[in-house]
Protein backbone atom coordinates (compact mmCIF):
# COMPACT_ATOMS: atom_id res chain seq x y z
CA UNK A 1 0.00 0.00 0.00
CA UNK A 2 2.46 2.57 1.09
CA UNK A 3 4.77 2.00 -2.45
CA UNK A 4 1.13 2.74 -4.43
CA UNK A 5 0.74 5.72 -2.42
CA UNK A 6 4.40 6.88 -3.42
CA UNK A 7 3.82 5.93 -6.92
CA UNK A 8 0.18 8.31 -7.02
CA UNK A 9 2.26 11.05 -5.23
CA UNK A 10 4.97 10.76 -8.10
CA UNK A 11 2.55 10.78 -10.74
CA UNK A 12 1.56 13.86 -9.26
CA UNK A 13 3.89 15.96 -8.94
CA UNK A 14 5.05 15.08 -12.30
CA UNK A 15 1.31 15.61 -14.09
CA UNK A 16 1.02 19.09 -11.79
CA UNK A 17 4.52 19.89 -13.29
CA UNK A 18 3.58 18.85 -16.40
CA UNK A 19 0.23 21.09 -15.98
CA UNK A 20 2.32 24.25 -14.91
CA UNK A 21 4.70 24.09 -17.70
CA UNK A 22 1.84 23.84 -20.11
CA UNK A 23 0.63 26.77 -18.37
CA UNK A 24 3.89 29.37 -18.68
CA UNK A 25 3.44 28.08 -22.03
CA UNK A 26 0.33 29.25 -23.41
CA UNK A 27 0.85 32.39 -20.92
CA UNK A 28 3.85 33.31 -23.11
CA UNK A 29 2.58 32.97 -26.56
CA UNK A 30 -0.34 35.04 -25.31
CA UNK A 31 2.17 37.34 -24.12
CA UNK A 32 3.69 37.20 -27.84
CA UNK A 33 0.78 37.50 -29.48
CA UNK A 34 -0.62 40.66 -27.51
CA UNK A 35 2.90 42.19 -28.55
CA UNK A 36 2.75 41.11 -32.09
CA UNK A 37 -0.77 42.92 -32.02
CA UNK A 38 0.53 46.11 -30.97
CA UNK A 39 3.40 45.94 -32.68
CA UNK A 40 1.46 45.26 -35.80
CA UNK A 41 -1.03 48.23 -34.94
CA UNK A 42 1.81 50.95 -34.46
CA UNK A 43 2.58 49.99 -37.53
CA UNK A 44 -0.97 50.34 -39.52
CA UNK A 45 -0.84 53.82 -37.76
CA UNK A 46 2.76 54.76 -39.04
CA UNK A 47 1.56 53.32 -42.60
CA UNK A 48 -1.92 55.58 -42.17
CA UNK A 49 -0.23 58.62 -40.29
CA UNK A 50 -0.28 60.91 -43.72
CA UNK A 51 -3.35 60.14 -44.16
CA UNK A 52 -5.31 60.46 -40.68
CA UNK A 53 -2.98 64.27 -40.65
CA UNK A 54 -4.12 65.72 -43.99
CA UNK A 55 -7.89 64.36 -42.79
CA UNK A 56 -7.59 65.92 -39.46
CA UNK A 57 -5.56 69.21 -40.61
CA UNK A 58 -8.94 69.72 -43.10
CA UNK A 59 -11.20 68.99 -40.52
CA UNK A 60 -9.48 71.39 -37.69
CA UNK A 61 -9.41 74.25 -40.71
CA UNK A 62 -13.36 73.64 -41.10
CA UNK A 63 -13.96 73.89 -37.64
CA UNK A 64 -12.04 77.19 -37.77
CA UNK A 65 -13.61 78.61 -40.70
CA UNK A 66 -17.15 78.43 -39.87
CA UNK A 67 -21.03 76.59 -38.70
CA UNK A 68 -22.07 74.19 -41.38
CA UNK A 69 -22.72 76.36 -44.73
CA UNK A 70 -26.28 76.12 -46.17
CA UNK A 71 -25.12 73.97 -49.17
CA UNK A 72 -23.47 71.30 -46.27
CA UNK A 73 -26.83 71.48 -44.49
CA UNK A 74 -28.26 70.44 -48.24
CA UNK A 75 -26.37 67.86 -48.27
CA UNK A 76 -26.49 66.51 -44.43
CA UNK A 77 -30.44 66.65 -45.44
CA UNK A 78 -29.93 64.27 -47.95
CA UNK A 79 -29.19 61.32 -45.59
CA UNK A 80 -32.06 59.82 -45.48
CA UNK A 81 -31.67 56.44 -43.68
CA UNK A 82 -31.28 56.13 -39.82
CA UNK A 83 -32.36 58.83 -37.60
CA UNK A 84 -30.12 61.64 -39.23
CA UNK A 85 -29.15 63.88 -36.17
CA UNK A 86 -27.31 60.40 -34.90
CA UNK A 87 -25.27 59.86 -38.13
CA UNK A 88 -24.19 63.28 -37.93
CA UNK A 89 -23.03 62.79 -34.10
CA UNK A 90 -21.53 59.98 -34.74
CA UNK A 91 -19.20 61.14 -37.23
CA UNK A 92 -18.55 63.90 -35.44
CA UNK A 93 -16.97 61.66 -32.85
CA UNK A 94 -15.38 59.49 -35.21
CA UNK A 95 -13.71 62.95 -35.92
CA UNK A 96 -12.80 63.85 -32.84
CA UNK A 97 -11.44 60.45 -31.62
CA UNK A 98 -9.43 60.65 -34.81
CA UNK A 99 -7.68 64.12 -33.79
CA UNK A 100 -7.41 62.77 -30.46
CA UNK A 101 -5.52 60.09 -32.06
CA UNK A 102 -3.36 62.08 -33.78
CA UNK A 103 -2.50 64.57 -31.53
CA UNK A 104 -1.67 61.31 -29.11
CA UNK A 105 0.46 60.19 -32.17
CA UNK A 106 2.11 63.65 -32.53
CA UNK A 107 3.23 63.77 -28.82
CA UNK A 108 4.63 59.84 -28.79
CA UNK A 109 7.02 61.36 -32.18
CA UNK A 110 8.39 64.02 -30.10
CA UNK A 111 9.14 61.89 -27.28
CA UNK A 112 10.67 59.21 -29.66
CA UNK A 113 12.63 61.88 -31.68
CA UNK A 114 14.10 63.13 -28.47
CA UNK A 115 14.89 60.17 -27.11
CA UNK A 116 16.81 59.27 -30.24
CA UNK A 117 18.51 63.01 -30.35
CA UNK A 118 19.82 62.39 -26.54
CA UNK A 119 21.27 59.10 -27.96
CA UNK A 120 22.87 60.90 -31.20
CA UNK A 121 20.97 58.35 -32.78
CA UNK A 122 18.84 60.88 -35.18
CA UNK A 123 19.65 58.65 -38.50
CA UNK A 124 17.04 55.76 -36.67
CA UNK A 125 14.28 58.16 -36.19
CA UNK A 126 15.18 59.98 -39.54
CA UNK A 127 14.67 56.61 -41.29
CA UNK A 128 10.88 56.40 -39.63
CA UNK A 129 10.20 59.86 -40.18
CA UNK A 130 11.74 59.86 -43.91
CA UNK A 131 9.38 56.55 -44.42
CA UNK A 132 6.38 57.47 -42.91
CA UNK A 133 5.26 60.70 -42.50
CA UNK A 134 7.30 61.81 -46.07
CA UNK A 135 6.57 58.62 -47.56
CA UNK A 136 9.95 57.56 -48.85
CA UNK A 137 10.95 54.25 -50.21
CA UNK A 138 12.71 52.19 -48.68
CA UNK A 139 15.50 51.53 -52.22
CA UNK A 140 15.49 55.55 -51.21
CA UNK A 141 16.05 55.16 -47.63
CA UNK A 142 18.68 52.56 -47.98
CA UNK A 143 20.44 54.62 -51.02
CA UNK A 144 20.26 57.82 -48.87
CA UNK A 145 21.78 56.11 -46.06
CA UNK A 146 24.37 54.02 -47.56
CA UNK A 147 22.55 50.91 -45.79
CA UNK A 148 21.21 47.67 -47.42
CA UNK A 149 17.41 47.59 -47.57
CA UNK A 150 16.97 44.40 -44.91
CA UNK A 151 19.23 47.33 -42.47
CA UNK A 152 16.18 49.70 -42.93
CA UNK A 153 13.71 47.08 -42.52
CA UNK A 154 15.62 46.37 -39.20
CA UNK A 155 15.61 49.95 -38.46
CA UNK A 156 11.99 50.57 -38.81
CA UNK A 157 11.42 47.67 -37.10
CA UNK A 158 13.26 48.60 -34.06
CA UNK A 159 12.36 52.01 -34.04
CA UNK A 160 8.29 51.31 -34.66
CA UNK A 161 8.81 48.92 -31.53
CA UNK A 162 9.91 52.17 -29.48
CA UNK A 163 6.77 53.73 -30.70
CA UNK A 164 5.06 50.97 -29.79
CA UNK A 165 6.34 51.15 -25.78
CA UNK A 166 5.41 54.94 -25.85
CA UNK A 167 1.90 54.32 -27.62
CA UNK A 168 0.54 51.56 -25.52
CA UNK A 169 2.72 52.22 -22.41
CA UNK A 170 3.49 49.03 -20.12
CA UNK A 171 1.54 46.58 -22.41
CA UNK A 172 4.27 47.46 -25.52
CA UNK A 173 7.01 46.68 -23.31
CA UNK A 174 8.54 43.04 -23.81
CA UNK A 175 8.32 41.10 -21.23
Amino acid sequence: MHVKQKLIEEVTRIASLQAIEVFNAQKEDELQREKDKRLHNTKLLLKHYQEFKLYTDKTRGQEAASKLTTEDKNVMATITFGDGEEIINSIKVTTKRTVAMVQYIDKALETLEFMYRQEKNERDFNVLKKRYMEGWTIPKLAEFYYMHERSVYKVLDSVTERLSVLLFGIYGVDK
